[in-house]
């Protein structure tokens, strides 16, 4: 529903961007999008429009955040893996990516950090079993889910078979997965331990190369 005293829209609920009307933002309100799309109330502000690079990398990270949303097609699987240090936007940019899905393909996604997630399934996993296999479904079949900062924390062998079990499904029934990481995802000679593929296995990082486009921001 649109805001009546919505300055960028005048109350019509839709913005004329020449080629293309979108839906006002006034239509979706803060506390709709941490409801429908688990966004944490950090992030409530985070958008492609207002998203700031300052490095080439940066400015190709949001290009191709853009022209994945664009060409989206949820029958593709396809995917974004943004990788790189703190502090480079990369939650800003999948946050956009999930608002903009939203708002312009109605097409709803999840967001989860990680760890976060792993905590939750686990108490469930203890505690309450039918939580459980109702949110590692959901999880499972959500048309777009964020794993926001894969792999933070050393994995026990419960969480890597947790996650492997979530990125293969989700692979094998293409179904878009976006990742941000502060790790390189395949191991060097130079540093072995400091890669998803050291902390998963090659098989499932060998999964999210094929799923998704890998970008290195820096």
């Amino acid at each position: 529903m649109a805001d009546r005293n919505c300055p960028i829209c005048k109350g019509t609920g839709f913005v004329d961007k020449g080629n293309v009307v979108e839906l006002c933002h006034c239509r979706f309100k803060e506390e709709n999008f941490q409801r429908l799309l688990n966004i944490p109330k950090k992030f409530w502000s985070a958008e492609l429009d207002n998203y700031q690079p300052i490095s080439p990398a940066q400015r190709r990270a949001l290009q191709v955040c853009k022209d994945f949303v664009f060409n989206f097609d949820p029958e593709e699987g396809k995917g974004i893996t943004l990788v790189g240090p703190p502090q480079m936007g990369k939650t800003h940019l999948v946050v956009g990516v999930l608002k903009a899905l939203y708002r312009q393909k109605r097409i709803r996604g999840f967001f989860f950090d990680t760890k976060e997630m792993l905590f939750q399934l686990r108490f469930y996993a203890g505690a309450e079993e039918d939580k459980y296999s109702r949110m590692l479904k959901f999880l499972m079949r959500v048309p777009v889910l964020v794993l926001d900062d894969l792999g933070s924390e050393r994995l026990s062998d419960w969480s890597i078979e947790v996650l492997s079990l979530l990125i293969t499904y989700r692979y094998n029934h293409q179904l878009s997965t976006l990742i941000t990481t502060n790790y390189q995802l395949k191991k060097s000679e130079e540093d072995l331990l400091n890669s998803l593929e050291e902390r998963l296995s090659p098989g499932v990082v060998g999964k999210l190369f094929h799923m998704n486009e890998v970008v290195y921001i820096s």
